[in-house]
């Protein structure tokens, strides 16, 4: 079941089982991963994408509850964060957003790499081609003459058995 962002923090399925825990600690660095996409969802004014879960079984039942695993603690205070704490998430989205830019340049470096062999394959290919058609017609031209020359050589060898009776 696909959970809205605004309820991010719920648990998704069954949330009256008094043994589902909705209060998940969530270490320091996955908090921190957490703001930077949701700060990159509002950017995008897309939805984000769907809240990751784990399923927990009850005791002494066969059913499972899928709970929400990106819940954070509830604010402590109404403050607006510190311009420090925004600096750094906007300083790590940069850092993300610089890394994956050089992994796509070095992945088009690399297509237009394989482009290149690609085009320099095709001309060997052609050049080839060309030969092999070059070495089957000398065959063929070959293979003519020695048919004239066993021809030649058979009517030759016919008038010497005729002038010898």
């Amino acid at each position: 079941m696909e959970t809205s962002w605004k309820e991010k923090g719920k648990v998704t399925e069954s949330s009256h089982h008094p043994d589902v825990d909705t209060n998940v600690d969530i270490p320091a660095e996955d908090r921190r991963t957490l703001k930077i996409g949701m700060m990159a969802n509002r950017l995008e004014m897309d939805p984000p994408l769907s809240i990751p879960t784990r399923q927990t079984s009850c005791r002494g039942s066969n059913h499972i509850h899928a709970v929400d695993t990106t819940k954070e603690a509830p604010p402590t205070s109404s403050k607006v964060p510190s311009d420090g704490i925004l600096e750094e998430s906007v300083s790590e989205m940069t850092t993300v957003l610089s890394n994956i830019i050089k992994h796509h340049a070095r992945k088009n470096q690399r297509l237009a790499s394989l482009e290149e062999d690609l085009t320099h394959a095709k001309l060997e290919e052609e050049k080839l081609k060309a030969t092999i058609e070059a070495l089957e017609k000398e065959k063929t031209e070959m293979n003519a003459r020695v048919a004239l020359m066993e021809k030649k050589d058979l009517h030759d060898l016919l008038e010497a058995k005729m002038e010898g009776f």
